[in-house]
């Protein structure tokens, strides 16, 4: 009967140290989204105003950890605008862009947001940084907010809307 036991303990405890890293490799994913150009339609999210003109993003992925760290990938964000003229298919005077999460519920809002990164004329950019999270996040939203004449803007391109 002990040795039922043990066999019944060991398993369990293999099963216990299975599902607990099973967890921690999900905690670590966290969330991997697919982000989407702003439609200029006006479209406030978590309290940051949408984009003025119509925005077009090539490619554009965001993976935010549940740690905190993000991970963000633009390719060809950039104006899709016949009304900026010249400026069109550039990302005219957006110099960088932030990351920038948003957790949903009644009271939505911006709870964390990383320092901007470089934005090149072709619209690209990468984003590595650790965000500080709250406990909870609610339905998270990633945005990605643009800084134009040196000040953090509206949001440019976004996932979950």
């Amino acid at each position: 009967m002990q040795n039922v036991l043990r066999l019944v303990g060991g398993a369990a405890l293999m099963l216990g140290l299975a599902v607990g890293a099973g967890q921690a490799r999900a905690e670590e994913a966290g969330l991997k989204v697919s982000l989407v150009a702003c439609p200029s339609d006006k479209t406030v999210i978590g309290g940051v105003n949408a984009c003025g003109k119509i925005w077009a993003l090539q490619a554009g992925e965001a993976e935010l950890g549940q740690d905190g760290r993000v991970h963000v990938e633009l390719r060809g964000l950039v104006l899709n605008d016949p009304t900026t003229a010249k400026y069109n298919g550039t990302p005219d005077g957006v110099d960088a862009v932030a990351v920038a999460v948003v957790c949903g519920g009644t009271s939505a809002s911006v709870v964390a947001q990383a320092e901007p990164v470089a934005l090149s004329q072709k619209g690209d950019a990468m984003i590595d940084a650790k965000l500080a999270m709250p406990a909870h996040c609610f339905a998270p939203v990633v945005l990605v907010r643009e800084r134009y004449e040196g000040k953090i803007g509206g949001w440019l391109a976004a996932s979950g809307f």
